[in-house]
C-alpha cells in the first residue's frame, strides 16, 4: 500500500521558476524520494513515443501527499515545494482555496490566515509576494515568518472575470494571467513598492478556452494553449507571438497545429530541454489514466514525442530540466516523469 506521510526530503526535485516562471525556468532543490521509515514514492507506467514510433519507459513516481485537495499548479521557490490547491470543484468552492508548502521536514499551509476562493496558477516575485490567479479575483500578498501573509491587493477584472487561470511572470514587476472564460490575457502592472498594482487586458489576444501560459525572455516569446474547457469541443491549440519591451504583442500570432492537439483538453504549458515545449492534455473524457504529454520542438514546429500512461488529469505542469512535474486535479496527488531520454 501507498500511505500518505508528512514527507522528508532526500533527493533533487525540480520545478519550474519564473523570470519565473512561468520562463517556466525552475531551480534544482532536495525534494521528497524517501523517509528512513517508509518509501513514500509509488513508480508508475510511463512510455514515451517518438515521431519515427520508437517507444522507451520513462523512470516515473507518483506522491500521495497530505494537504493535497484538487492540486491545481505548483511552484519551486527558495528550496521549498509550493502547490495550489482550489479544495473543491472550480468555482463551486468559496473560501476552501489553500496553497500547501513542503519545506523538506514538515508539509503546511502557507498563508492559512487569508482567505482564497479558487486558486489556480500562482507565482513568487522575489522572495516576498506571491501573484495568485484567485478567481474571481487577482490576489497579491506579502509573505512572511512562520508561513504568515498579508493580503496587499485583491482585485476584480473589470466587467468580471470568466474564468481566471494560469500565472506567468514576465519580470519582477509584471505578470500575465489567463482567463479561459473570456479567451483573453490580462496584463498586471505592479508598481516599485509592491503597494498596488493595475490591470489591463493585453491587446491582440481574443482565443476562446485560453489556459496555459509560458514566456520565453531569451526570444521575447510568448506560447499559449487553448482548451475544450472553454466550452468549444473542436479546439485544443498551441499558439505562438512576440512580445516588445513593454510586453506588449508585436507579431502575428502563430498557430502550430492544423487539427487539435490530442483531447483538447489543454491545460499546462512549460519550456524543456532546448528549444523545446512540453504541453499536457487531460485525454480523452479526462477519463481514467488517459492523459498525455507533448513535446514540441520550437525551431521547426514540430511534435517530437508523445507521453502516456498512468497519469490522469495533468493541470499545470512544470519543468526543470528534463524533469516534469504535474499535479493530478482530480486524485489529490503529484507526479514525476524524468524525460533525459528524449533529449
Amino acid at each position: 500500500m501507498f500511505n500518505k506521510v508528512v514527507i522528508s526530503l532526500c533527493a533533487s526535485v525540480i520545478l519550474f521558476g519564473c523570470p519565473k516562471k512561468k520562463s517556466d525556468v525552475a531551480d534544482t532543490i532536495d525534494v521528497p524520494v524517501k523517509s528512513s521509515e517508509v518509501d513514500i514514492r509509488e513508480a508508475i507506467n510511463v512510455v514515451s513515443t517518438n515521431s519515427n514510433g520508437y517507444k522507451a519507459n520513462l523512470e516515473a513516481f507518483r506522491y500521495d501527499l497530505e494537504y493535497l485537495s484538487t492540486p491545481e499548479s505548483v511552484v519551486v521557490h527558495g528550496g521549498n515545494i509550493y502547490v495550489s490547491n482550489i479544495g473543491g470543484q472550480p468555482g463551486q468552492s468559496p473560501d476552501m482555496g489553500f496553497i500547501t508548502k513542503f519545506d523538506g521536514k514538515d508539509n503546511v499551509k502557507l498563508c492559512d490566515e487569508i482567505t482564497l476562493n479558487d486558486p489556480k496558477g500562482f507565482a513568487f516575485i522575489g522572495n516576498d509576494y506571491l501573484l495568485i490567479s484567485n478567481h474571481p479575483n487577482i490576489t497579491l500578498v506579502k509573505t512572511m515568518e512562520e508561513d504568515t501573509c498579508s493580503v496587499v491587493q485583491s482585485t476584480p477584472i473589470y466587467g468580471g472575470a470568466g474564468f481566471l487561470n494560469d500565472v506567468v511572470l514576465l519580470n519582477n514587476n509584471i505578470a500575465l494571467v489567463t482567463d479561459t472564460g473570456k479567451g483573453l490575457i490580462y496584463k498586471i502592472t505592479i508598481n516599485e513598492t509592491f503597494t498596488e498594482f493595475k490591470i489591463e487586458t493585453l491587446t491582440g489576444i481574443n482565443h476562446n478556452g485560453i489556459n496555459g501560459v509560458t514566456y520565453d525572455p531569451n526570444t521575447s516569446t510568448l506560447f499559449f494553449v487553448t482548451s475544450t474547457f472553454g466550452g468549444d469541443a473542436t479546439i485544443g491549440d498551441l499558439y505562438s507571438v512576440q512580445l516588445d519591451n513593454n510586453f506588449n504583442i508585436s507579431s502575428d500570432i502563430t498557430k502550430w497545429n492544423d487539427k487539435q492537439i490530442g483531447a483538447g483538453g489543454l491545460d499546462g504549458i512549460a519550456l524543456i530541454h532546448e528549444n523545446k515545449l512540453v504541453l499536457s492534455d487531460w485525454g480523452k473524457d479526462g477519463g481514467e489514466n488517459s492523459a498525455m504529454l507533448y513535446i514540441y520542438d520550437i525551431p521547426t514546429k514540430s511534435l517530437t514525442v508523445t507521453i502516456s500512461g498512468d497519469i490522469t488529469s495533468t493541470a499545470d505542469i512544470t519543468v526543470n530540466k528534463d524533469m516534469i512535474y504535474l499535479p493530478e486535479f482530480s486524485k489529490n496527488r503529484i507526479s514525476t516523469i524524468d524525460t533525459s531520454k528524449e533529449k
